[in-house]
């Protein structure tokens, strides 16, 4: 089924894909569907501004690769996350994930929510006549196998959009790689790449025009300097200018760390930060990021527990 669905994922638009990565990177392209797939579901990637070390639940959104890369006191069992985002305008989304990694090998599932609230309903012209909501529901399943040189995993997403009572749906792909190594005093690194949301373009009923996902490219460099933990990342979405990001995550002891992060030319954020509680198999995550404008800023909260 799942080569089925790939194959079915044209060669055209697979051209256009490359062909919007070469012409866009310092410029921006045109709107896009789904747009909630660009932002962080996770308090420890937005502490970071995506630059964490330790992977798993955390990663399904970002590199599919590094759900293996789990802390020692969670490998082999069930990791489950649940994260909380409040965004700007009565705006909220939620995030479920699931991992498991046994040997060389790690799979998860996910589920992402979005829901704008309430939105005025009006006749063209007029006055409101009342209200209407929509919600964007994204089921993910992602598999990733561990090489002797490298990591590579891939996600598989159902998408599904309602806007008042018009619905469609369409799926996309994630595909990433990464690579440990040793260097500096034997300190631990890991290069990784990952290409997101790549899929057809889709038309809903309600318009005639045809949408592209949000296709991301992302590079990125992380470090592991024993109790601090530092990256640096590019990032290319379709509809944005090319984004380079710094973070921090700084392990104070077992149970508490703090995390601070930048997003270089993000139109909606700049820096980021929060902290970590565990505790007994336990996660509570937390981070905030202010908006560059005059917006309220977003406040994320994650709930992890491995048994």
């Amino acid at each position: 089924m799942l080569i089925l669905l790939f194959l079915s994922y044209s060669f055209g638009d697979f051209k256009d894909d490359i062909s919007d990565f070469w012409k866009s990177l310092n410029s921006t392209g045109g709107p896009t569907g789904f747009e909630i797939l660009q932002s962080d579901m996770h308090a420890k990637t937005s502490g970071t501004a995506g630059n964490y070390w330790e992977g798993g639940v955390h990663s399904l959104l970002t590199n599919p690769s590094e759900i293996m890369y789990l802390s020692k006191d969670l490998d082999n069992r069930y990791n489950f996350s649940f994260t909380y985002r409040k965004i700007f305008l009565d705006m909220n989304a939620n995030f479920l994930g699931f991992t498991r990694k046994i040997g060389n090998n790690a799979f998860g599932f996910s589920f992402m929510g979005f829901y704008p609230g309430d939105m005025e309903l009006r006749k063209t012209p007029g006055d409101p006549i009342g209200t209407y909501d929509g919600e964007n529901t994204i089921f993910g399943v992602t598999y990733a196998r561990n090489f002797k040189a490298f990591t590579i995993g891939a996600t598989l997403r159902s998408l599904s959009e309602r806007i008042f009572e018009v619905s469609y749906s369409t799926y996309s792909f994630d595909l990433g790689i990464s690579h440990d190594f040793k260097a500096f005093k034997d300190n631990s690194f890991r290069v990784d790449a990952s290409f997101l949301h790549l899929g057809p373009k889709y038309g809903p009923e309600y318009s005639d025009k045809t949408f592209r996902l949000p296709l991301t490219w992302h590079l990125g460099l992380k470090g592991d300097f024993k109790q601090l933990f530092a990256g640096f990342s590019i990032n290319k979405p379709l509809n944005t200018k090319l984004q380079y990001t710094i973070g921090a995550e700084y392990k104070i002891n077992e149970y508490f760390s703090i995390r601070a992060g930048n997003k270089f030319r993000n139109p909606l954020e700049k820096f980021s930060f929060g902290f970590g509680l565990n505790k007994n198999g336990w996660v509570l995550d937390y981070s905030f990021s202010p908006t560059n404008n005059e917006l309220e800023g977003s406040h994320i909260l994650t709930i992890s527990l491995g048994i």
